[in-house]
């Protein structure tokens, strides 16, 4: 994109297109004060952005200068099962990042005596974040809060921004009515047992939200359903959350460094599936497939790159399918080691996956995926990767089997998916469409 002393940014509508227009002076707020926001989101914990050097997460929510300081704030950063050295009860904890950086770290429970009605202890925590973060923002000014998504950070944000008279931007993080008619059960069962609850919080927030960001069509016309203004709702995929270590070319990359790893990938073709270990992301398919690939005659490993609920499931399973032996879990992993072996993957299984389907792409990994959520976008079918109909896992099979027989359609479908990423989630160019987003709504200081 070209751009000269003034920025014109489409956001495609559900309806039509919108044209988003900001001033290029992007490094301050024109009156003298410095801009400031309130970012609430679950994706990453204080401890997991430290472990894995995620810290490009944080440094992108400044948009290259346009927030001057910021506030991260996570609901229940510190919770049992985070293994965090830090109580789980007790008042917000508010970490230095650096001078123009906070992270605001919730707790499980409010106090230790009522551990025994954990629902009530975390309401109390979560009613002791809000005052926490009404108090700064009535302190620092602040007139612009943002959330993750618009379940409970959605609600957070929205109490904040109505009682400090401020504005609200919500970002879709998936198409929440898909997955809950996939698997019957609310997105976050623990704060919403109900799944009728859960869809009163998302009407409630969309309905009275001042800008809605969304990375595709499917996402966007979600949160239309659930009452969004169109003219609210606007197209920033997030390339701009993308570690900078993922956008070098795969020739440019250093080689694995862990021994065991790079033996693994030398000795036999390597899958990979990268992504939390969790039923919503349909991981088990990926084993299956390597069972149908093995049961066919074909040599192949199959390596995991995060964790969660279902590793113990994932090994078990590996065991029964006969292929324990060629199944390696990495668990949680840095973004330099991620970097690292994509180049080396013979092909990246994708269920279902969000950024880490754009880091293979940009690694330049041959991609088999599932037709389903936003994939499509990114993966056109016999372009830049192969798209199978979801949850046929013999497809999915079917089209590995297609691509480990030919080193050539691999190097293209690589080449491809690469040259894809660049065009549709650019960084700079997605930073620049979320600044004039910012910009439409009126962010204050």
């Amino acid at each position: 994109m070209v751009l000269g002393t003034s920025q014109e940014l489409v956001s495609p509508m559900s309806k039509g297109s919108r044209h988003l227009t900001k001033s290029a002076d992007t490094t301050s707020s024109g009156n003298g004060t410095i801009r400031k926001l309130i970012y609430i989101c679950s994706s990453y914990t204080y401890d997991q952005i430290l472990e894995r050097d995620l810290s490009h997460v944080l440094k992108i929510r400044h948009l290259d200068g346009y927030w001057e300081k910021v506030w991260s704030v996570h609901p229940v950063d510190i919770h049992p099962e985070m293994g965090s050295s830090s109580s789980v009860y007790g008042r917000p904890i508010n970490e230095t990042v650096s001078e123009d950086h906070i992270f605001v770290r919730g707790r499980y429970g409010r106090v230790s005596w009522l551990s025994w009605i954990r629902h009530l202890n975390a309401g109390l925590a979560l009613v002791s974040l809000l005052f926490h973060l009404i108090g700064i923002a009535r302190h620092e000014k602040i007139k612009t809060i943002r959330v993750g998504d618009p379940i409970l950070a959605g609600l957070l944000g929205l109490i904040v921004a109505r009682l400090v008279g401020g504005k609200l931007m919500v970002r879709i993080n998936g198409d929440h009515d898909a997955i809950r008619k996939r698997t019957g059960r609310p997105i976050m069962p623990r704060m919403f047992p109900f799944i009728r609850l859960e869809e009163m919080v998302e009407k409630l927030v969309l309905s009275r939200a001042d800008s809605i960001l969304s990375p595709g069509e499917n996402y966007q016309d979600f949160a239309v359903s659930k009452g969004a203004d169109p003219k609210k709702c606007h197209i920033v995929r997030f390339g701009n959350l993308i570690d900078p270590r993922h956008l070098a070319p795969a020739g440019d990359r250093p080689s694995i460094e862990d021994p065991k790893v790079a033996e693994f990938f030398s000795q036999r073709p390597a899958l990979v599936h990268i992504g939390r270990l969790i039923e919503i992301k349909h991981v088990l398919d990926c084993i299956e497939v390597l069972g149908i690939l093995t049961t066919s005659g074909l040599d192949v490993g199959l390596c995991f790159i995060g964790d969660g609920p279902l590793r113990d499931t994932i090994k078990d399973r590996a065991v029964q399918l006969g292929v324990g032996d060629k199944v390696m879990m990495l668990g949680n992993c840095d973004q330099g080691v991620i970097s690292r072996i994509i180049p080396q993957t013979a092909v990246v299984l994708s269920p279902l996956t969000g950024r880490a389907l754009t880091e293979a792409a940009f690694g330049e990994a041959a991609i088999v995926a599932y037709d389903l959520d936003w994939q499509g976008d990114l993966v056109v079918d016999e372009i830049s990767g192969l798209l199978v109909p979801a949850f046929d896992k013999q497809a999915m099979a079917d089209a590995t089997i297609r691509i480990l027989g030919d080193k050539e359609l691999a190097a293209e479908f690589g080449s491809n998916a690469r040259k894809r990423a660049l065009e549709i989630l650019a960084p700079a160019e997605q930073t620049e469409m979320e600044v004039a987003a910012y910009e439409l709504m009126g962010a204050e200081t």
